[in-house]
């Protein structure tokens, strides 16, 4: 019995030996793969964003003239090493400010010269492991420079080891465990680290969302936690990512699509000079919006942290809903609908964002056009009074409406609920939190197939004071 016994616990903890070994083979590899491809794609990213913007911003002419303007606008929280090479491959200018005789001849550079972003993974002089990742500098369409990003491997293989070290002594600690109690201690740790290689595996090939469940509470079950809290970073990093391009995109349009509409107005009708000036006069202000935005697009913190910086003045409602009417005047005959402006006979004035108010009608106006248009009788009715002390505008069409499903999200980011019509499901979202910074709120009402009426309240007077740092 005692030899059976014996046999019985030896043959356990070979498969054990055998299974942990296997376990931790794949866990290796996967990590390594998750970490220096992560590495990889990181440095791959930051390279070509970068390219991309000095291409764009840098000033005209060779590698030594961009030179300077690369330097001044590197990011010096940067974890690379950037440096700038000319065509023989001879550094310009590195990111700590430095030139140097040095001569690149890695295949990356190599591969840059022909126009690719490319990597490569070695030793340096000092005998280190790094990456490099190489991007061609342009000036018009010819190639003048490389812009070279340069990081080292060793944390990532630190990192790598330290889990390999850990997953071994976890495998120690099985085969312990297996030798004393058996199968079923051992299935006790063998299920967690299959759960865990699951979602290494799911999250190396992209599947952010992925999430580890967790047996025990002991140190695999801390593993859990900690990779269940990466998983959930990453996601919110990759989500943050995306809504600030979307964000960025759905304003752009806005003062895009009147610039392109009044220019095409006023080749139409170049012969008016009334047509010409009015266009004239909103294209440039729709240029001055986009400079704004832009400025906004390269201050990124800014905008990561969604802080709008509100410009106030003081101007009239009256004026604000006269520049909106002409704005989509042309539109509205094209469409075929009726736009009515109704306000009070005294001036509605107020201190507030001109431009960012304006974008909340432009939101809500645009959006009614494309549920009016097309229908018999359509209708836009835009309205202002001043009640008590606060003043309040309502925008009323006799579109398609809003199903009661969908109006009790329709002010989320990106729903846009069962339409089919085109943008990016930002716009009400977007006009909603200017009007909650402006102190005032944005109230929506519709009945399917009847019409929609947005309601938008704010104070019509405020303190100067209120606003002074």
């Amino acid at each position: 019995m005692q030899s059976i016994r014996k046999r019985l616990v030896s043959n356990y903890v070979a498969i054990a030996l055998f299974t942990v070994l296997l376990l931790e083979c794949i866990f290796t590899i996967v990590i390594s793969q998750y970490y220096l491809g992560g590495v990889e794609r990181t440095l791959v990213n930051h390279t070509e964003t970068a390219a991309n913007f000095f291409n764009r911003y840098a000033d005209a002419g060779d590698i030594y003239t961009k030179s300077n303007y690369i330097f001044e606008n590197m990011d010096v929280e940067e974890n690379a090493l950037v440096e700038v090479l000319d065509l023989s491959g001879k550094v310009v200018i590195d990111s700590t400010g430095s030139a140097s005789d040095e001569i690149v001849t890695t295949g990356d550079f190599i591969q840059a010269l022909s126009g690719k972003v490319d990597t490569w993974k070695g030793r340096s002089e000092l005998d280190e492991l790094i990456i490099a990742v190489s991007a061609p500098i342009y000036d018009d369409n010819t190639i003048v420079g490389v812009l070279r990003y340069v990081s080292s491997l060793e944390p990532t293989y630190k990192i790598i080891v330290n889990y390999t070290l850990f997953v071994a002594l976890c495998g120690v600690f099985v085969i312990s465990v297996a030798y004393i109690f058996g199968r079923t201690m051992s299935l006790r740790i063998l299920v967690p680290i299959q759960e865990l290689v699951r979602v290494t595996e799911e999250v190396a090939q992209g599947n952010y969302k992925v999430t580890a469940i967790k047996y025990h509470n002991d140190e695999i079950g801390q593993l859990v936690d900690a990779v269940n809290i990466m998983t959930k970073e990453i996601t919110k990093s990759d989500q943050a990512k995306n809504e600030f391009i979307s964000s960025i995109s759905h304003e752009l349009r806005t003062p895009l699509t009147s610039i392109k509409g009044w220019a095409e107005t006023m080749q139409d009708l170049q012969d008016d000079p009334a047509v010409v000036e009015e266009g004239l006069h909103i294209i440039s202000k729709e240029t001055d919006r986009l400079i704004i935005l832009v400025n906004d697009l390269l201050d990124f913190s800014k905008l990561q942290g969604h802080r709008i910086a509100l410009k106030k003045e003081e101007f009239s409602i009256n004026h604000l809903l006269t520049d909106i009417h002409n704005q989509f005047s042309v539109r509205c005959h094209q469409e075929k609908v009726k736009m009515t402006i109704l306000t009070d006979n005294k001036e509605s004035w107020v201190i507030a964002d001109y431009n960012r108010l304006k974008q909340v009608f432009v939101n809500i106006v645009d959006n009614a056009l494309k549920f009016t248009a097309g229908k018999p009788r359509a209708e836009i009715k835009i309205s202002s009074q001043v009640l008590d002390d606060q003043i309040v505008m309502i925008i009323e069409d006799n579109g398609s409406g809003i199903s009661p499903e969908d109006l009790k999200r329709v002010k989320e980011k990106f729903y846009k609920g069962s339409s089919n019509k085109s943008g990016t499901g930002l716009g009400l979202s977007i006009a909603s939190e200017i009007m909650e910074l402006h102190g005032g709120k944005m109230l929506i009402d519709s009945a399917l197939g009847k019409g929609t009426k947005v309601v938008l309240v704010m104070p019509y007077y405020y303190d100067t004071q209120q606003f002074e740092n």
